[in-house]
């Protein structure tokens, strides 16, 4: 797609500081459509389709996050840059939080809005091809209002810039990653690679060689030398995801790259300097783990220079149906209609736990859409553990109807959808995973508490002992 099949839509009502943008634009060969207020903008957006909207931040009709979530309704996919004559990195982060594509300080020269300009078109048209692709922005989903995250989204504002390692802590679900990805966007490092590492998912012989790379005849099948993670993350942000899982003797060497900033490839002698930033992330606790002595106290101190905590999705309720409102824009309906949330079925997505968090409830969502028509989703679309089955006592395969029961805490609450879930997923531990919004491993962990507190899970499993998907 060249320049000019590209269409903008500008919105400012300061006419000398639009012509500038459209100047500076038209040298590329963009189409800019120029409207001075919000109206006029939704207007254009309902009769129009455009591929990238440039809005004023101080434009007087706008609530600037309330009209981009508005106009994604609209136009799915559609990206968005704000200007602003006084840019803070609070209102940085609070734009980008909420789905911005980038956000920029007036006045601003032309060549920068030049080459937005062209990052942004490049990131929809990548999105085109890969629609599920949430590697190219994490920051968009992270969006809330709540009191504990505003007061989080003020910390992220204030260590963005700062060079320091971050520790980022949570419950599965909750969207440590995104967060990760606003602190290097936010950051000086913006430019360079962020690049996520699941510690969970490698074993310790290939963790080494992964992060460290290796140099030529280091093991057998090693013909070459091969640069490591580290090595190829120069100058950028490296997120070190679950990684309350490490291997203790990795946890030494991980701990000399972080305190020297140098790595020896496997089978070298050679001390390569590396430029990375740390950010690390855990659904574990690490100070119990310290004390248990499964993770080393001065890894812990050398990630814990700045902690972040995620509030879990249940302590921040009231920000569930702005989430709500960003997924139904974000997913496509089966009939290709937009969806809106009835009273009913809003009201028991506010009234359930979520062990899953916002993983769970973007699961819940993009299930819905695929399954309902019409253009409100009901009570009854939602999935039964929501919609109504909560009253019901849980019963194994096969076992007598038990009368209802209430339970009182919310660790008993999260068990019994678990297990509902994995009964009703026929013992499936994968598929169960999945719709949970929770790793594999994850659920795993927790069946194994369950049955070292005497809990009986042997019915929720498949029978003739298949736990999952051959």
């Amino acid at each position: 797609m060249s320049a000019r099949d590209i269409h903008i839509l500008l919105i400012d009502d300061d006419a000398e500081a639009a012509r500038h943008v459209i100047k500076a634009l038209s040298k590329d060969g963009y189409t800019v459509s120029w409207v001075e207020s919000g109206q006029e903008a939704m207007t254009r957006l309902l009769e129009e389709t455009f591929d990238l909207l440039i809005c004023e931040h101080g434009t007087g009709d706008i609530d600037p996050l309330r009209f981009m979530e508005q106009a994604a309704q609209t136009q799915p996919g559609l990206e968005t840059i704000f200007l602003a004559s006084c840019a803070t990195v609070n209102e940085a982060v609070e734009a980008m939080a909420g789905g911005a594509f980038y956000y920029l300080a007036k006045p601003v020269g032309g060549d920068k809005i030049r080459e937005t300009v062209l990052n942004a078109v490049e990131r929809r048209a990548l999105a085109k091809k890969r629609p599920r692709d949430t590697m190219a922005s994490g920051a968009t989903q992270f969006i809330g209002r709540n009191r504990q995250i505003l007061r989080l989204k003020d910390t992220i504002a204030q260590i963005a810039q700062l060079d320091c390692n971050v520790l980022i802590t949570g419950e599965t679900g909750t969207g440590k990653e995104l967060v990760a990805r606003i602190i290097h966007e936010l950051s000086p490092r913006a430019d360079k690679r962020f690049l996520p590492i699941n510690c969970a998912a490698l074993t310790e012989e290939l963790m080494l060689n992964e992060l460290f790379g290796h140099e030529k005849d280091a093991f057998t099948g090693a013909s070459r030398s091969r640069k490591g993670l580290f090595e190829s993350a120069q100058g950028g942000v490296v997120l070190l995801d679950e990684v309350g899982e490490t291997p203790l003797q990795m946890q030494v060497k991980l701990l000399r790259a972080l305190q020297e900033k140098r790595i020896i490839r496997v089978g070298g002698t050679e001390e390569i300097p590396i430029d990375i930033r740390f950010i690390a992330a855990t659904n574990r606790d690490l100070q119990a783990e310290v004390r248990r002595k499964t993770f080393r106290q001065d890894l812990y101190y050398r990630l814990n220079v700045v902690s972040l905590h995620i509030p879990a999705l249940r302590e921040r309720r009231d920000d569930i149906p702005a989430l709500v409102r960003h997924f139904l824009a974000k997913y496509p309906a089966m009939d290709n209609r937009p969806k809106a949330m009835s009273d009913e079925a809003m009201a028991a997505l506010m009234a359930y736990d979520f062990p899953g968090n916002v993983r769970e409830l973007e699961n819940i969502i993009e299930r819905v859409l695929a399954t309902c028509v019409g253009p409100e989703i009901k009570a009854a679309h939602l999935p039964v553990e929501i919609s109504g089955g909560l009253g019901r006592a849980l019963v194994p395969p096969g076992g007598p109807e038990a009368p209802a029961a209430p339970f009182k805490t919310l660790k008993n609450t999260e068990r019994r959808h678990i297990l509902t879930v994995l009964r009703n997923s026929g013992g499936n531990q994968s598929k169960a995973a999945k719709i949970l919004g929770i790793s594999r491993v994850s659920l795993w962990r927790k069946l194994k508490k369950y049955q070292d507190e005497g809990v009986d899970i042997g019915p929720y499993l498949r029978t003739g002992g298949e736990t999952d998907d051959s």
